[in-house]
């Protein structure tokens, strides 16, 4: 009889247990570890690599500038901060000054009186027109301006009725800015002037122009009709010229409904003026 004891080989279920039991205790030493340990986000671990580049939050200049160019509606406008605080100016006066005058003056006279008033004052200005329509060099505006200046003057009671518009002899509104544009002057920057509104370089020198023109005008007609004092003739002459301006004007500030009221009549202006030079 075999005495001879053979020791058993250890079973497989055994094994796979004692490997489970293993895994198991290696994983829960992990999430221990991870949960003493501080989180990092993966991106901020990451050395930067051609598919990765560090994040920056600096506004690149050029890169708006450059977008800026290519809009529709782009206007060279180096002084922008400036125009649009100027800009502000001018709608706070205009609703504080200007509108409530306009209403009061529609409101005193009568749309006849006003229109009347709207003619004299375009009569005086056919005088700057023809002289700026003959530094343009243009025949046809020359002709047509001093057409209307004598039929108006003559016929239209001083300039009270605009005959020469209803025998087809239409307004050629020249200033002095045209002028400069038809000598090939370049607009340069825009500008808001201070309650005149839009403007650029070159209209800014021709507004001056024009001032100065009227200034010479007027003194000249006060000196005919006999107005001894000046200075009060040319404050009235002043705030006449500037109430009709005014009403001829539909446009109210800050009512067209869009965030982009400035840029659209920066445009606006810029490309007015551009196709009157052109006319």
């Amino acid at each position: 009889m075999n005495t001879t004891m053979n020791t058993p080989a250890p079973r497989p279920a055994a094994s796979r247990r004692m490997a489970l039991l293993a895994v198991a205790l290696l994983a829960a030493l992990a999430v221990l570890a991870g949960c003493g340990a501080t989180k990092t986000a993966p991106e901020y671990t990451l050395p930067p690599t051609g598919f990765r580049a560090p994040k920056s939050h600096v506004v690149d200049t050029a890169a708006v500038q450059q977008t800026q160019q290519e809009s529709m509606l782009y206007v060279y406008d180096p002084a922008e901060r400036t125009n649009r605080l100027v800009y502000n100016f001018n709608a706070r006066f205009d609703r504080a000054v200007l509108l409530p005058v306009v209403a009061g003056y529609q409101h005193v006279f009568p749309a006849p009186v006003r229109a009347g008033v709207s003619n004299a004052i375009s009569n005086l200005n056919e005088v700057p027109r023809l002289a700026n329509s003959a530094l343009q060099g243009s025949q046809t505006k020359v002709n047509l301006t001093l057409i209307r200046l004598v039929t108006n003057t003559v016929l239209g009671v001083g300039g009270l009725f605009d005959v020469a518009t209803d025998l087809g002899f239409e307004k050629q509104p020249e200033d002095f800015g045209q002028t400069l544009g038809v000598w090939g002057v370049p607009s340069g920057a825009y500008i808001v002037l201070p309650f005149y509104g839009p403007s650029n370089g070159r209209d800014t020198v021709g507004t001056v122009g024009d001032i100065v023109f009227s200034y010479y005008q007027m003194e000249y007609l006060f000196d005919l009709a006999g107005f001894s004092d000046h200075a009060l003739a040319s404050n009235v002459n002043t705030a006449v010229r500037a109430v009709d301006t005014r009403a001829a004007i539909p446009f109210r500030y800050y009512t067209t409904d869009t965030p982009f009221e400035y840029d659209i009549l920066r445009f606006a202006y810029s490309k007015a003026r551009f196709l009157q030079i052109l006319d």
